[in-house]
């Protein structure tokens, strides 16, 4: 087996993670912050550890390997965000059994799931704090946790529709500003009483070119964006690259390169399949269902991304393949077969979505002092239920489906509108070469963080070893 070269940071990040201190790893996009993961769980298994290995996204799991699974498997939390406030601390199996957690891209996790995961952390380790307390006869000291991401790269994820609720829910017990528009980990209260240990790794290990390097880094802090530009569009490959995958803004232009892949396959094995929809559903519902459309098309040739868990571990939300059948197993069930890009055949069924609808309810109750006072609650009821498919078609994709991995060759749409989205789609890419941009670069299309956020990052989290 080949012998892992780590560079000093990566080795004095590993000797800190193995100190036992909660540790927040951070570092450019390609400075090996998931070769620092990996040898960090070889070296703590080595010392008989139970290393916990959980990722935001999907995709992100399986950059990771190693057994790493999703943060709402790993705590049992499930997709319910409103619940998490109020829920006691919940001690999931896998919690129970874990010596360390590791979560990476910790950036794109909301600050109410971080403050559930803690919630649930500091629940275990209390237990284990109970006198007489023993796991399978051993005693257990605390969990330990470590974070790992980039915040400069793409924000969590704040819909619209959760907004309202998430103000209401948290907005007077966190800064300002910022967190309801963003809701980044490190706002939350968790995230200071975890008081971790900072390391950010410095020297990039995915692209090999200096004064590409340099243009990363300006295009991540919002330095010198004349000489940015200027550099990318004298430099990139003047021709579209057909067969590199496309990284665009949003997901309508995404769709629309990809039908006109699709129309380029044969006619003849294109099928049609339409999503089973039962009880009361509203094109609102299907409209916010993310993992599936309720009419799916997909044709043997097709590029695609599985966009959920398999509940037999068989693939992830994020993974890509290419469809190699459409056929029907399990009686009349039908099956499509993927041929991942790892080389794995998988078979993928229809996936149920239960449809649920969520609202803010006051009520009138009496106060300790015998006075009325308002009550808010969230409410939430099971209206039916959304049978699909999990598949999309992804010759294209969202510049937010693409973080965490890496292309030899990209075209990229650079007409981005969210901060960290055009320093992820440039940083995908190995060398600028292997870039194509199928649009004019303008100033407004590379935003980072505000002022704000970037001040408290300075002053409270980057006091880095």
């Amino acid at each position: 087996m080949k012998k892992v070269k780590l560079n000093k940071k990566q080795q004095k990040a590993i000797e800190l993670i193995l100190s036992g201190v909660n540790v927040f790893l951070t570092g450019d996009a390609g400075t090996g912050k998931t070769t620092v993961v990996q040898q960090s769980v070889k070296a703590l298994e080595k010392d008989e550890k139970n290393v916990l290995i959980a990722a935001t996204t999907g995709v992100a799991a399986d950059n990771i390997g190693m057994g790493a699974v999703t943060v709402h498997k790993a705590f049992g939390l499930g997709i319910e965000f409103e619940k998490y406030k109020d829920a006691p601390g919940f001690r999931s199996s896998y919690l129970q059994e874990a010596d360390v957690v590791i979560i990476d891209e910790i950036g794109m996790c909301r600050f109410d799931l971080f403050s559930a995961i803690v919630k649930n952390i500091i629940a275990e380790n209390n237990k284990r704090l109970e006198p007489g307390y023993s796991c399978n006869g051993k005693k257990k000291n605390a969990v330990q946790l470590i974070v790992v991401g980039d915040f400069f790269q793409l924000p969590p994820v704040i819909k619209k529709e959760d907004r309202e609720i998430l103000v209401e829910m948290y907005g007077t017990e966190y800064e300002p500003g910022e967190i309801c528009e963003r809701g980044y980990a490190f706002f939350s209260r968790a995230w200071k009483e975890m008081e971790f240990h900072c390391v950010k790794l410095e020297e990039v290990c995915r692209q090999k070119d200096a004064e590409f390097l340099g243009i990363l880094n300006d295009i991540k802090y919002g330095r010198n964006l004349q000489n940015v530009i200027a550099y990318l569009e004298s430099n990139q490959s003047s021709d579209l690259m057909e067969e590199a995958p496309y990284l665009v803004g949003t997901n309508a232009k995404a769709d629309k390169i990809n039908q006109a892949h699709m129309r380029a396959l044969d006619e003849k094995t294109e099928k049609k399949f339409w999503a089973i929809i039962e009880g009361d559903v509203t094109y609102e519902d299907i409209k916010n269902i993310s993992f599936a459309k309720q009419s799916l098309v997909v044709n043997v040739g097709a590029k695609v991304m599985l966009t959920a868990n398999d509940a037999n571990g068989e693939y992830v939300n994020g993974t890509m393949g290419t469809i190699i059948d459409i056929s029907k197993e399990r009686g009349d069930a039908t099956c499509i077969q993927v041929l991942t890009d790892k080389g794995k055949k998988v078979d993928v069924y229809r996936y149920e979505r239960e449809i649920e609808r969520q609202d803010i309810e006051e009520s009138k109750e009496k106060g300790e002092n015998g006075e009325t006072v308002t009550v808010k609650k969230i409410v939430r009821k099971i209206v039916g239920s959304f049978k699909q498919f999990p598949i999309k078609i992804a010759w294209a994709m969202s510049i937010h489906k693409s973080q965490g991995q890496t292309f030899g060759q990209v075209n990229i749409d650079p007409r981005c509108w969210d901060s960290g989205q055009f320093y992820v789609a440039v940083s995908r890419a190995e060398s600028v070469a292997g870039i194509h941009f199928m649009a004019p670069i303008m100033k407004q299309y590379i935003r980072t963080l505000s002022d704000e956020v970037i001040k408290i990052l300075r002053e409270s989290l980057y006091s880095i070893i």
